[in-house]
């Protein structure tokens, strides 16, 4: 495995980390959803600037943009600060970051099909997984915080899933 496969699958893991105590979470306390997706998008673009350092010499861009991304989107929950009173406004502050984490996405399929590599069908098929995922969250927000932190749980826990495959999947053919 080289060492980009290698940060990426630990990136992978700490997403899945991320997503498993999001579940665990409302068992033990009530959570505060504004507090909850705050700290999401802080550790996603902490996660995602340290992935792009790591990963430089590949002249991978995509952590960088994630992390230009999340950053973003944390700036917009400060703007609009009442947006934890009403559900909607958590599932399109939800809805935006997938929405911009996409066009991340598919600037990575369209660097993988420029460069006539077969990972741009794996990539698409992951972005495509990961909107339909992220558009079935937002629709599900409209309940209690206990269960919009378990939604927003397996959605991560989706999500580190989907990033897993790339880094899997090259070591595997890289080893064929």
């Amino acid at each position: 495995m080289k060492s980009k496969q290698k940060v990426d699958f630990i990136i992978s893991l700490f997403l899945l980390l991320i997503g498993l105590i999001l579940i665990i979470l409302p068992i033990y306390t009530t959570p505060n959803i504004k507090i909850i997706i705050r700290l999401i998008f802080v550790s996603y673009a902490i996660i995602n600037i340290v992935q792009y350092i790591l990963t430089k010499k590949s002249k991978d861009s995509e952590g960088l943009h994630t992390f230009i991304v999340s950053l973003v989107v944390l700036i917009c929950t400060y703007i609009f600060n009442n947006w934890s009173s009403t559900p909607k406004l958590l599932a399109m502050t939800l809805m935006l970051w997938i929405t911009l984490m996409a066009l991340v996405k598919l600037k990575k399929v369209d660097y993988y099909h420029d460069r006539k590599d077969r990972m741009w069908k794996l990539k698409l098929l992951t972005l495509i997984l990961f909107v339909l995922t992220g558009i079935a969250t937002s629709i599900s927000l409209a309940y209690t915080s206990n269960v919009q932190t378990l939604i927003i749980g397996f959605f991560m826990v989706t999500h580190a899933i989907l990033e897993m495959f790339e880094p899997i999947v090259k070591t595997l053919i890289s080893h064929a």
